[in-house]
Parts: C-alpha cells; structure tokens; sequence
C-alpha cells in the first residue's frame, strides 16, 4: 500500500504466490506469457532466415554471433523487466526525468528511432513471406502477396485480444522449436565444431564461391553482415520496450497495485537524487524479490527457445546449405531451408510450408501489439495526452501506421535484407547497448541497495552495453561507407 502522507510514501506489494516463493521452476513455468508473443515476433525474421544464412554463408564459425547477441539482449530484458515488477514504472519514465538535458530526450530518442524502424521490419516480413507465397503458389506477385499479408494482419490485429494473441504464439513458438530440433538431430552435426563455433568469436571472410554466386552478399562488408545477425536474432529495442510493457497485462508486483495510477505519478515527480521509494522492511524485500522471479522465468524460457531455435537453424544451415553452396539471398529467402526438414522425411516438406507460413504471419501479427506498447512507454512519460489516452486506444492509429509503412517499404521494389538491414543495425544492436548502460545506472541510482542487481548481473549488464554499442556503431558506419 502507500501511505497518505505523500512525504512518508513507501511502496509495498501484494502477496506473491506460493510458486514465486518457493522457486520450482515446474512452478514457474506457468509465469510464460508475454515472452512468446516477444519470441514469435522475433523468430519469424531472426531465427528463421537469418540464422540459415549465417550458418550457409560461414558454416560454424558464426555461431557465436547469435549466442552472445542472445545473451546479451535476454540479460537487457530481464533487467527491465525487473525494473517495471520491484517499481511499477517502465525504466523508460524514469529516464525521460533522470538525465541531464532536456525533459525527455532520451526516451524520445529510442522511442523516434524505434518508431522509424516499425515499417521496415513489417515490410521486410511482408516482402519475405511474400517471395515465398510466389514460390509455392505460383499466382500474383511478391508486392500483392506482402500487402495481402500486411492487412491480413492487421485485421486480424484489430479483431483479437492479448490473451487471444499469447495462446496463439506460445503454440507457433513450441511447434517450432521441436520441427527444427529434430531435424538438428537428424542431420547428424560435428558437435565439436558447434561448441568450438559458440564459444570462441572469429570474423570470417567471405569464401571465393561466395563472390562468385551471390555478388549481392559479397557486396556486403562482413562487419555488417555479422553484426545484422546480432541485431535480428531475438529483435531489438523497437520489440523490448512493447515487451516489458506488456508485462502490465500480467500485474506482477508493483503493477498488481490497485493505486498503481497514484504510484505513477508520484514517482514523476521525484526530487532530483531521489530514489525509488520501495519498502525496506526486510518482509517486503522478500515479497519484491519473489515477485521477479515471475519475470526472470518468462524471459529465461523466451530467450532459451530463441537460443534452440538459433542453433537449429544454424546448424542445419552449416551442415545442408554451405557445402551444397545455396545462401537464402534477395528475394529466395526461404526455399532452402526445406531442405532441413526434408532429411528426417520428404512429406514434412509441408510442414516447413505451413510452419514457415505460421512462423512469419505470426510474427506480422505480434508486432502491432508490440509496437503498440512501444510507443505508448516512449512517449507517454513526457507527453501527458499520450498518457491519458492508455495503451487500447494507441493500437488503432500505431496498427494504421505499421501497416501503411510497411505497404509503401514493400512497394519500393527492394529486397527484404535491404529493407530491414538499417534497422536492425540501429534498434537491433546499438540502441539495445545504449539501453544496456542506462539500465545499469538506472539500477544503481533509483533502487534501494536490498533491490540493486547482484555483482555478476551488473558485470554482465555493463559488457553487453559496451559490446552491443560499440558494435553497432561499427556496423552503422560501415552500413553508411563512413569508415
């Protein structure tokens, strides 16, 4: 509860469940939710085409790439996630107050740069499952099949319900993983060579057949296809801000408050130096913590899918495409990676059709509810109508927006990897080190020292900043031939 007295106001929590308290993880489980609409949305784009091409273009050697970058971003999450369960706020309110400069700035920044992002990953999904919609249909074209798929999105958007959407990616997501593992295990993979690919970063170059096949990838600087990987594989800030919004639908900790309103606004106007005011009394540290061992599975279990998914599609990519020289590439996106399924079996050549199909479509789906959030959490801390208006009444003109931007993407007649390079460069990688280093000072500023993060998450959470911004500047400046 809060206290009357605004001077005296302390933070409290709701009981927690016994599952939270006791931490089985057979318990825990059940806490999986907002993490399968956030996993769907990124493995119909990261997983599925980005992982078989990395794995075609450089067999093993790559691996790394999409492990680190996995863990870097599910350590990015959490640590929001904790945030918005021990305080009720999402971190992006309180750092439109706590940075020196302009009201704002900075969750504008992310938020106008995540916003810039949402209609070339729509389209650059669109133009991908449009390619293989002609592929396998033969009829229309890879611009009336993108727009076909757009809308239909869209009103399939504007028809349903969160709970609706998290069912139904958490079934995309499970009969995914298992297609993909199976043919893993039946491809039979130098596991020696996948270790030796996860644990040790090498930067490849292009091979001789490479330049000589496919021009278009050889054009590429390797710096930037690399770090194009890092930024697809389990999304970007444009998804993790929507995702650790959605965590308002679960009412976890704080966010299960009834006055969580009254909280909000407190918490606002905060005196510069001032921090959160959570309950210290040991009993309520305990209640707070227990509390975000909800967020910590539902991201582990998100991110431990993304992994298997990565390395499934990886391996396959390593062991079938690059020795027969085939690089999902242009606008043949998706045809090779039959072939993954086809080894176990000739007739699930139409699973990977409809599995593919459900992957990318589902992804289309999830990210306007996604980008939603986005929005509503970057610039509803500085704009009070944004504010007022919620989250509902955001997705009608957010979806409009999504679905119109990604129309015109598609229409301009680029390739999907062209579409959707610069923003996972951007949103995928260096924003996401930016958000990292915020996170970090976020953490140790605001929170009581009985919350903080323990030594070796701040360790981690502090690298992967660094990593993740030194390698999207890189990549970006690469991207624009400044360097």
């Amino acid at each position: 509860m809060i206290k009357e007295e605004k001077k005296d106001m302390i933070i409290t929590y709701p009981e927690p469940p016994q599952e939270l308290v006791k931490g089985k993880f057979k318990d825990l489980i059940k806490y999986f939710g907002p993490g399968a609409i956030m996993a769907s949305i990124t493995i119909g784009s990261g997983e599925v085409f980005f992982s078989s091409r990395g794995g075609a273009v450089f067999g093993y050697v790559i691996l790394w790439t999409f492990i680190i970058g996995a863990i870097m971003k599910g350590i990015m999450t959490y640590t929001a996630n904790r945030y918005i369960t021990l305080t009720g706020e999402h971190p992006m309110t309180r750092w439109a107050y706590v940075f020196p400069g302009p009201k704002g700035w900075f969750p504008l920044m992310l938020g106008i740069l995540s916003i810039m992002c949402f209609p070339f990953w729509e389209g650059g999904l669109g133009s991908m499952l449009g390619n293989f919609m002609v592929n396998n249909t033969h009829v229309l074209s890879q611009p009336i099949w993108a727009t076909i798929l757009i809308w239909g999105a869209f009103l399939l958007f504007i028809t349903g319900s969160y709970e609706r959407m998290e069912k139904i990616q958490t079934f995309i997501v499970a009969a995914m993983v298992i297609s993909i593992l199976a043919a893993v295990i039946a491809v039979k993979p130098d596991w020696v060579q996948v270790l030796i690919g996860s644990i040790i970063p090498r930067i490849p170059s292009y091979e001789p057949w490479i330049v000589q096949k496919y021009p278009s990838v050889a054009a590429r600087p390797v710096w930037v296809e690399i770090v194009t990987y890092m930024g697809a594989i389990g999304g970007g800030t444009y998804d993790y801000i929507g995702y650790t919004g959605m965590l308002r639908e679960k009412g976890w900790g704080a966010l299960g408050r009834e006055d969580l309103d009254n909280i909000r606004e407190y918490l606002i106007n905060l005196k510069p130096g001032e921090r959160i005011p959570l309950s210290e009394d040991p009993e309520e540290v305990k209640k707070g913590l227990s509390w975000t061992k909800a967020a910590l599975t539902d991201n582990v279990v998100s991110y431990g899918l993304l992994v298997l998914f990565t390395i499934g599609f990886m391996v396959n990519g390593a062991v079938i495409l690059h020795p027969q020289q085939l690089i999902p590439a242009d606008n043949d996106l998706l045809t090779y990676q039959v072939k993954f399924l086809q080894v176990i079996h000739p007739l699930l050549t139409y699973l990977y059709y409809v599995a593919v199909f459900l992957a990318l479509f589902g992804t289309m789906y999830g990210v306007y509810i996604g980008y939603t959030y986005t929005t509503y959490e970057t610039f509803s801390p500085v704009i009070e109508g944004i504010r007022k208006l919620g989250v509902r009444r955001l997705q009608l003109p957010i979806a409009l927006y999504v679905a119109i931007g990604g129309t015109i993407a598609v229409w301009t007649g680029a390739n999907p990897v062209s579409i959707i390079t610069p923003a996972s460069l951007i949103g995928g990688v260096l924003t996401g080190g930016i958000w990292c280093l915020a996170m970090y000072w976020t953490d140790r500023k605001m929170l009581p020292k009985a919350y903080q993060l323990n030594t070796v998450t701040s360790i981690l959470l502090v690298i992967s900043g660094i990593v993740l911004t030194f390698m999207g500047i890189v990549g970006v400046l690469q991207y624009f031939k400044i360097i």
